[in-house]
């Protein structure tokens, strides 16, 4: 049975903690304590070498090799990639979602497809929940969202229902501090923020973005092979994107289902808004969290994304927040994420400005 058939009967029994475990023991694959420990300082910078991850983690750089290359083999590292700060050269982020109606098999893949194949389309998913579908575009202009809700309407206006669009104005990641015994501090990154300066890079800094998002461990003397520059070039140029920040964090893209985890998203509206950041700091104490947005829609104060083994995980996050913040929230909306078919944390094709003012003129 496939992973996420498990899950979907699982939450579809509403099973208690002890029968999941007992019901996904032969499923999912159990890592040792070294293991989780290379998954998280491969997550918080996918880019380190193998001794310096060696030394956090107690065992050798060969032992560290071996181990990552049974990770990838057991497809739980899915790849290595590169955060990007989109805002910083010029883009939107805006995550919409759909509803399926008069749905079948191939229809459904059509759709997945259409989606898939977009190249602003940077991230595609199932979700439960309200909602059946998930969207993320990355646009350049403010016009090119109209024009494609317009083409996606006229394509499948018999199968998908538009539900909702929001703008990203700000993301926040933490680090995993879950796969660590005990959880170590939380840190948190701003990855991208609306209204984050403009800046301008040229072709070889986009090809070298490209290259470190296809493989972040690709070494700079391979890099500058294929993009026929020096070594020393691509090392200088590397470390500009990282000062400007546009390159935010290097990672990996791990299958979260195949040692028992699944993402869980919580949107909350308050009551009291003064307690917004009370709340939010009370939930970063929470080893769990895993990413904090914040969208211009004034319908939803607070989104939290966490990583969580089961929905009593979440029940308990729910209660704990209502408990500790009594009569603060208006409301509460959760959904959780199914299957990723997309994420790629790359824009499509550079934007050429004249004024960083003005980000819609062209370079003359």
């Amino acid at each position: 049975m496939q992973i996420k058939k498990v899950f979907t009967k699982i939450f579809n029994k509403n099973l208690k903690n002890d029968k999941i475990l007992l019901f996904c023991e032969k499923y999912m694959i159990h890592l040792d304590l070294k293991d989780r420990k290379i998954l998280y300082h491969l997550l918080l910078d996918s880019r380190q070498s193998l001794k310096s991850i060696g030394k956090k983690v107690g065992i050798s750089k060969e032992l560290v090799s071996y181990r990552i290359q049974r990770l990838i083999k057991n497809k739980i590292i899915n790849n290595y990639y590169v955060l990007v700060n989109f805002d910083a050269l010029g883009y939107s982020i805006i995550m919409t979602h759909y509803k399926f109606i008069n749905i079948n098999l191939i229809i459904k893949e059509e759709i997945l497809n259409y989606f898939i194949n977009k190249k602003n389309t940077f991230y595609v998913s199932l979700v439960e929940g309200t909602n059946d579908l998930q969207v993320d575009f990355l646009l350049g202009e403010p016009h090119e969202f109209e024009s494609l809700i317009e083409e996606i309407r006229e394509k499948f206006h018999q199968y998908l229902v538009f539900k909702s669009s929001k703008f990203y104005i700000r993301a926040e990641f933490y680090n995993y501090s879950f796969l660590i015994d005990p959880p170590f501090k939380k840190i948190d990154t701003v990855v991208w923020r609306w209204g984050y300066p403009l800046t301008l890079i040229d072709d070889l800094d986009f090809k070298i973005l490209l290259e470190l998002t296809n493989d972040t461990r690709t070494p700079t003397k391979t890099i500058a092979k294929n993009l026929n520059t020096t070594a020393s070039t691509v090392s200088n140029r590397i470390k500009k994107l990282e000062k400007q920040k546009i390159i935010a964090q290097y990672t990996i893209n791990i299958d979260w289902a195949k040692i028992g985890y699944q993402w869980f998203h919580l949107q909350i509206s308050l009551r009291d808004y003064n307690k917004k950041n009370q709340i939010v700091n009370h939930l970063r104490n929470n080893p769990y969290l895993i990413r904090r947005f914040k969208f211009l829609d004034f319908g939803m104060d607070l989104h939290f994304t966490f990583l969580l083994q089961n929905m009593e995980q979440l029940r308990n996050i729910i209660e704990d927040i209502s408990t500790q913040f009594p009569n603060s929230i208006n409301d509460y909306v959760y959904y959780s994420t199914f299957k990723i078919y997309k994420y790629c944390m790359i824009i499509p094709e550079l934007l050429k400005v004249k004024n960083p003012l003005n980000r819609g003129q062209l370079v003359c």
